[in-house]
């Protein structure tokens, strides 16, 4: 196996080293360090970030500089992540970001990375070509309390799907909450404004407790148009509406025990048009979507200072999601003999429809104990995961005369319509995990955790004539997969302030309907005949994932440093071509796109975050900080030969903030994003006919942005934050937006990200 370029491993390990160094003669009574971060998803348990063999970052959603009012916030300063700046998509939005696909987390992104919401799993993302996207955009950030990213497989803990890591938000809890604020009601009122969509946000918050009933409720109100990309070329514009809200209701009918029922709704409408691809035969376009998710949780909490059963958590959750695209389009079509024939044209009004649809039941149990064993304490943990959940998406078109409005056809593209691109189908998962941590000395300087889950899934696929209609014979595919993932790790607390920790786990992905049954048809319009097949040998990608770190927390530095190496086996290719799609294809010779396993992929990387208060130094400085976070990865495809283009390029976040007790503070950041250097540049969208010229990729430089952010606490009630970004005015483009994009495109200012622009914040709470 090639060895990994090693010398960014050593950078990050020498700063590990002497980091240290730079507190080594504070005296042991200087211990005001900012209080650890708790974290649910790492270990299932709620721990300290600093007690746990794992890489995980836990984001405060109301943080006074960095506000997370987009899904695009949450990754903004975090090192191995990205997000695109929408999931969704309106007729041909997946044109304009054909690979914002979801969350990326350390060269991972779309159904590896799993994405959960109060521990409910959120639909898949479905990818259609270039034509057709369902994203991940089922939450409003706004409702939730934190958001947490555990980063590397996590499959041992949540099965596939987490085989590139987690992220989990996480609503408050009102109990608990009233409880911390020592208080029987509190109440809120956000109102923000972004420059950039023209966008304005409302949030209203309540909670309250009477006796040994608390309940919280939240609405947000969003609403804003398209980020106008920073040059001369416009975005395509559209505006959307979120309407979202939570509700929740605790009632403790014992010490140590909690009732509860949770309530979320979600709605997001999208209405968009495309002038960008007007020519003299296309009108233009127009399209309307509507997302919508609605979730109920009842649990059961119980908790007990002794005995067997310490902490015991019951849920059981519903969940229905809804994508519904339409769209219209108006051209005019050659009709008659072809060229070199004279050609006439005719009107055409044609309307698309599409549904999809994931509902679904959820539960699990679990329950932490303790145990003595051999001379020392087991912290235990083990439980049952199951869910059952419907997948159906279906599909229409219709085609009009232009001029008299008269019905002509149900064909585009060789397609029959009403048809289904996947199977109905049925998606089962059952799974039993369990895990232990101990230590291996009296002075608990060890710390082992070692665990495994046994996972059942099960894909039914239900055929019929919609499916038919583009499979043309092909049977669907299921798939049926028992699965165990192990996992184990190691922590070293040196000190009360600094530990190294170690981690591997086996993780596993199984194929998704998409996967095995996509089905898309092209025999009638050049320059590019192509359908796909179904392939039922395809198996289960398996990752090896081991991770080794050094986390400290002194008061004169935090450092979190690590390093990862992942292998994968198996590893899915979706809609791989069976052969080069740019040589020539006929309706006799299409190009025949079908996921395949790749035999040996690989990623690797070093991350790192250090923060000096700098009044720790100078007294002068106090309230000073000097923050930065690092990520660098490098992804290969073993079989082929060639880079994985969804690794991201270098990144470097550097802040400067100061703040004045809970008076003011402000913040100056620079954002460095390296020129991807390595890129599979035969992996580009480009519909190419086999003639000059030949499609190019597209690689944006490298940027360094800087913004600027602060706010002010008027009164203990009132609180204004703002944010000036990207105060240089660049002209930029991120990887994962344009990774797929031909370099010779007239309309690449498209893509670009927005120039200056800001954000202003006014919360009210009393």
């Amino acid at each position: 196996m090639p060895l990994p370029n090693t010398k960014p491993y050593i950078v990050l390990l020498l700063a590990a080293t002497f980091a240290p160094a730079i507190t080594h003669a504070q005296s042991a009574a200087a211990s005001a360090i900012q209080l650890d971060e708790i974290t649910v998803s790492a270990t299932r348990i709620a721990q300290p970030v600093s007690d746990v063999p794992a890489s995980v970052s836990v984001i405060r959603l109301n943080d006074f500089f960095d506000r997370v009012t987009s899904l695009r916030d949450l990754t903004r300063s975090e090192p191995g992540v990205t997000a695109p700046a929408a999931f969704g998509a309106t007729g041909n939005a997946p044109r304009n970001f054909p690979s914002a696909r979801s969350f990326n987390i350390r060269g991972l992104d779309g159904n590896r990375v799993l994405i959960q919401v109060d521990g409910v799993r959120q639909p898949e993302q479905f990818t259609f070509g270039n034509a057709q996207l369902i994203g991940r955009d089922y939450f409003e950030p706004s409702l939730y309390r934190t958001a947490e990213i555990l980063k590397g497989s996590a499959s041992a803990l949540y099965g596939s799907d987490a085989v590139g890591g987690v992220l989990s938000f996480i609503s408050p809890a009102p109990a608990a909450l009233l409880a911390d604020a020592k208080r029987d009601l509190l109440a809120g009122l956000s109102s923000s404004y972004a420059s950039a969509t023209k966008e304005w946000t409302h949030t209203a918050s309540l909670a309250a407790r009477s006796g040994r009933l608390a309940a919280l409720a939240t609405a947000t109100h969003r609403e804003g148009r398209q980020a106008e990309p920073n040059g001369n070329y416009p975005a395509d514009p559209s505006n959307f509406k979120i309407d979202a809200a939570l509700l929740r209701a605790d009632f403790s009918p014992a010490t140590g025990r909690t009732l509860f029922v949770t309530a979320e709704t979600f709605t997001k409408t999208t209405a968009a048009s495309f002038p960008s691809l007007i020519t003299t035969t296309f009108a233009g376009q127009t399209g309307r979507q509507r997302i919508t998710r609605d979730r109920a949780t009842l649990g059961h909490d119980f908790i007990s200072p002794s005995g067997y059963f310490r902490n015991v958590q019951a849920r059981f959750s519903w969940q229905g999601a809804k994508v519904r695209e339409s769209y219209v389009t108006r051209q005019s079509i050659p009709v008659g003999p072809p060229p070199p024939a004279p050609q006439t044209f005719s009107p055409r009004l044609r309307v698309r429809d599409s549904d999809f649809r994931n509902r679904g039941l959820s539960g699990s149990v679990q329950v932490e104990s303790a145990a003595r064993l051999g001379g020392a304490t087991h912290r235990v943990l083990w439980g049952l995961d199951g869910s059952q959940t419907r997948q159906t998406r279906s599909e229409d078109f219709t085609q009009f005369d232009g001029a008299s409005g008269a019905f002509l056809n149900k064909v585009f593209v060789g397609e029959n319509f009403p048809l289904k691109r996947i199977p109905d189908g049925e998606v089962a998962r059952y799974a039993f995990f369990a895990q232990d941590e101990f230590a291996l000395d009296a002075a608990q300087h060890f710390i082992v955790t070692g665990g495994f889950r046994v996972d059942h899934y099960r894909l039914g696929v239900t055929d019929d004539p919609l499916y038919q209609n583009l499979a043309k014979g092909t049977a669907p595919v299921g798939f049926d997969q028992w699965a165990l993932a192990p996992k184990l790790g190691l922590l070293w607390r040196v000190s009360p302030q600094e530990t190294f920790f170690a981690r591997y786990h086996r993780g596993f992905r199984n194929p998704t309907n998409e996967d095995l049954n996509g089905s898309i048809v092209n025999l009638t319009t050049p320059p590019v005949f192509y359908r796909t097949k179904p392939n039922p040998a395809l198996q289960a990608e398996i990752s090896d994932s081991f991770d080794v770190g050094m986390r400290a927390r002194r008061p004169g530095v935090t450092y979190v440093v690590s390093v990862f190496y992942n292998a994968y086996s198996d590893f899915i290719d979706t809609f791989s071509p069976t052969r080069d799609p740019q040589l020539p294809s006929s309706p006799a010779d299409p190009v025949v796109y079908q996921s395949k396993n790749v035999s040996r992929a690989r990623i690797h990387g070093a991350e790192a975050t250090i923060e000096l208060p700098l009044g720790h130094y100078e007294k002068a400085l106090a309230g000073a900080m000097w923050s930065n976070s690092l990520a660098w990865s490098r992804g290969d495809n073993l079989e082929a030969g060639k880079p994985l283009n969804s690794v991201e390029p270098p990144k470097w976040v550097s802040a400067l903030s100061y703040a004045a007790a809970d008076r003011w503070g402000v913040r100056l950041s620079a954002t460095t994003h390296a020129r991807q250097s390595r890129a599979d540049k035969t992996a580009i969208l480009a519909l190419w006919d086999g003639r000059p010229p030949t499609p190019k990729q597209f690689v944006p430089a490298g940027v360094t942005l800087l913004d600027l952010a602060g706010y002010v606490n008027f009164t203990k009630h009132l609180r204004a934050s703002v944010g000036l970004y990207n105060l240089t005015d660049r002209q930029y483009w991120y990887w994962q937006d344009v990774r797929e994009l031909d370099a010779g495109r007239a309309d690449l200012p498209r893509f670009a990200q927005p120039g200056r622009n800001a954000r202003l914040t006014l919360t009210l709470s009393f």
